[in-house]
């Protein structure tokens, strides 16, 4: 614990303004985890077995029920499918339907992911100007410094590049590797979505010409 104080300190202003991106990132990451491993986890096939069984047997309302007890983005996409189909509506106003709760729901899943890869960038340059501003410190200390105090200048200002340097890759790498986990899992549920939403529309067509 002592080390990283005096890490801290010798770091200088520069690793404030990191420590508050460290916490923005932290943050993101932990919503956007919440959101797609507690939200949005669902079982599509076991979701869409139950609606196709319902709706085969007659019992529309009782498939809407089962998309209504979970709020993913899948089951609200595919309920209002279901609406439209119980109200007799045409295939073409079905499908109409999916695109426009699609256009909603979908932006959600992408919501703020896009800031973890700005924030790693942020941490590299801030970083990189700590290290430039630390250097800057240490050149001068060569030159204007008294005597007896350049090598006491000369450490701070080269501790400051490299600290400053460390802790903007320390924060800006888990930044990195949370955008490419997190963008893959987006990915992986959107895919999801278009899939069951595309399965379920054939479904329903199909039961309209049996």
């Amino acid at each position: 614990m002592e080390q990283i104080s005096r890490f801290f300190q010798e770091g200088g202003v520069w690793m404030y303004p990191l420590v508050a991106v460290s916490v923005f990132a932290f943050a993101v990451s932990m919503e956007r985890v919440f959101y797609y491993y507690i939200h949005c986890r669902i079982n599509a096939k076991a979701l869409l077995t139950q609606i196709t069984r319902h709706v085969r047997n007659g019992d529309v309302e009782k498939a809407r029920q089962i998309c209504a007890r979970t709020k993913s983005p899948l089951s609200v996409i595919l309920e209002s499918a279901l609406w439209h189909y119980q109200q007799q509506e045409p295939d073409q106003e079905i499908q109409n339907a999916i695109d426009e709760v699609a256009l909603r729901e979908l932006p959600r899943i992408q919501r703020r992911t896009h800031y973890l890869s700005l924030f790693a960038n942020i941490a590299t340059l801030l970083g990189l100007l700590g290290t430039i501003f630390g250097l800057q410190d240490a050149f001068g200390a060569l030159t204007a410094a008294d005597p007896s105090q350049k090598a006491s200048v000369l450490a701070k200002g080269i501790a400051i590049a490299m600290n400053t340097t460390a802790l903007g890759l320390i924060v800006a790498i888990p930044c990195m590797i949370s955008f490419s986990i997190l963008g893959a899992k987006a990915n992986t549920i959107i895919e999801e979505i278009d899939e069951s939403s595309v399965r379920l529309l054939n479904f329903l067509f199909s039961q309209r010409r049996v």
